[in-house]
């Protein structure tokens, strides 16, 4: 096999490996089902928290952080789309960032917001930068919010998660919510990272 060969069997391999998070299924299970996906009251406590999760996490963590990992416009996941009620190949704004503190990677946040043009009332999240997602939520008090539904998946299921931290099994607990603004939704991804409850022991 010749040099340009083997870079194509591999450009062709790592397209196959996306391709399978692209489209790989994730069930979600709605609240009144939380402990059919985690029974431990710590992690309840913070799968179920209402208010601004940022704010809970300030709390304990003074120094928390927001590093953004990914801002661009591509095609969501199946679970994503599906919950949407949009094409898998239809491109979407996705915001993927990691809050952390002190180099511990404390939850990995992912919203999601189709029909992302000029006249959609989201588009100014464009700007938000390092600010956190949930100081602008909160403060809108006209936003309406689903349920959350939940969900135990493993870490290397969600693009641009590349964990530095050692973990046995490598899975983590996630929930789900919409949010709407003048009917336009807004799908909220938080995904408890390892690192969060090892500090609460």
């Amino acid at each position: 096999m010749n040099p340009a060969e083997r870079l194509k069997k591999i450009k062709n391999l790592l397209l196959e490996k996306a391709n399978a998070t692209e489209f790989k299924q994730t069930f979600w299970k709605p609240a009144g089902l939380i402990r059919r996906v985690v029974n431990g009251a710590r992690e309840i406590s913070w799968l179920k928290t209402s208010e601004s999760l940022t704010q809970k996490l300030k709390a304990k963590f003074p120094d928390l952080e927001v590093v953004i990992l990914s801002e661009t416009l591509e095609k969501p996941l199946l679970h994503e789309a599906q919950k949407l009620g949009i094409s898998i190949h239809q491109e979407v704004w996705i915001r993927c960032v990691l809050l952390k503190s002190q180099q511990m990677e404390l939850v990995y946040a992912r919203t999601v917001i189709p029909f992302f043009d000029e006249q959609n009332p989201w588009k100014s999240l464009q700007t938000l930068g390092n600010k956190p997602l949930g100081e602008v939520l909160f403060q809108d008090k006209s936003l309406a919010r689903s349920d959350f539904e939940f969900t135990q998946s493993k870490l290397q299921d969600w693009p641009y998660l590349r964990p530095t931290f050692p973990f046995h099994p490598p899975l983590a607990f996630a929930r789900r919510s919409v949010f709407e603004k003048n009917h336009a939704p807004l799908l909220l991804t938080e995904v408890f990272l390892p690192p969060l409850f090892e500090q609460q022991k």
